[in-house]
């Protein structure tokens, strides 16, 4: 009788340790080309163990598309690196695209999808309706994570992924006006850049509302992104110092603009939080390398991705099913930035 093949004899001839090619063999991540090396000559030496998951379900071709470079590298290079590693994890082939809504024609992208015969699109920083609405009309099934602000009409089935943001603000929001008294709280940032910016703000207002404390849009800072440059400093100082006086709280779209807000508050000669605070969001290190450290929402970036892959696996199986949306909560991270 032939002696059955061993992990040790496979990475005898491969020139791979033993604990390499058995995560290959039983779905633990290793590098893609490593796999298939381990796979394929498993299958040369009648690996008689070789009950794999990766041979038995279907190799989808996933695509991550994203509407612009990655700006806030903090948030999404674990993100990207946690959509890459899942798909390794479960023999998907692997392809990321970046377009930009204003000079890359929509035919291009179809194209470049259509040619690498793309299952399924993770799309991340998509928030150009026009290119949104013609993505959606291929009929491949997209998991979004985020989406655009302004409500347009929508026909086709997807599903998108998005993190709990008005409950969360609200209920912080709340927590500071019971415990602070707070009378003026302002948002930064444009709320219509995408719909999470967009749901942060409205958590704001609901909070103010249920406290009755007077609000008005005039008292926000809400500049449009391609008419404000949320990053330049003078530019929020500039903006703060119109107010009759300073708000209570900032609550900010963002831990990279909570940061620069922080920066322009102190250059004007207010003390955080002594005199006013600021709240942000993401969980980035932006918000923790510098004094004060913002009080943010962590995002759970490695989850965020793997739901996303687990998703968009399920759409491409059930192409019919109902349009869905997730929502995914985030832990509070309490620091001086709001605490008197």
């Amino acid at each position: 009788m032939k002696k059955a093949v061993s992990i040790k004899e496979i990475a005898e001839e491969l020139g791979l340790s033993r604990n390499t090619v058995s995560k290959a063999l039983n779905g633990q991540y290793v590098p893609s080309k490593t796999r298939e090396l381990v796979l394929k000559k498993a299958q040369e030496m009648n690996y008689k163990s070789l009950n794999n998951q990766f041979l038995k379900s279907k190799r989808y071709r996933i695509l991550l598309l994203s509407g612009k470079p990655y700006h806030n590298m903090d948030f999404f290079v674990p993100l990207v690196q946690s959509i890459e590693n899942h798909c390794y994890d479960n023999n998907y082939d692997f392809f990321e695209y970046t377009y930009k809504a204003s000079n890359t024609p929509f035919e291009k992208v179809k194209d470049y999808i259509k040619n690498l015969k793309i299952d399924g699109i993770v799309a991340i920083e998509c928030f150009d309706i026009g290119f949104v609405t013609n993505l959606l009309e291929t009929n491949i099934p997209i998991c979004f994570i985020d989406f655009p602000g302004h409500k347009f009409e929508i026909k086709n089935k997807f599903d998108l992924l998005s993190l709990n943001n008005q409950k969360l603000i609200c209920e912080y929001v709340l927590t500071l006006i019971d415990k602070y008294n707070l009378k003026k709280v302002c948002f930064v940032g444009d709320h219509r850049h995408c719909l999470s910016f967009h749901e942060r703000y409205l958590g704001m207002i609901r909070a103010l509302a249920k406290k009755n404390v007077p609000h008005s849009q005039n008292e926000d800072i809400l500049c449009k992104d391609e008419e404000f440059d949320y990053g330049d400093t003078d530019a929020l100082k500039n903006e703060i110092e119109k107010f009759n006086h300073v708000p209570d709280c900032f609550v900010c779209c963002n831990d990279f603009v909570a940061r620069k807000v922080a920066t322009a508050l102190h250059q004007l000669g207010y003390e955080i939080p002594r005199q006013t605070m600021v709240l942000g969001f993401d969980g980035v290190n932006i918000a923790i390398n510098e004094s004060p450290q913002i009080t943010s929402f962590l995002v759970d970036k490695e989850y965020l991705g793997k739901e996303a892959i687990r998703t968009l696996v399920s759409r491409i199986e059930n192409k019919n099913s109902p349009t869905r949306t997730t929502l995914i909560d985030c832990d509070l991270i309490v620091r001086e930035s709001t605490t008197k």
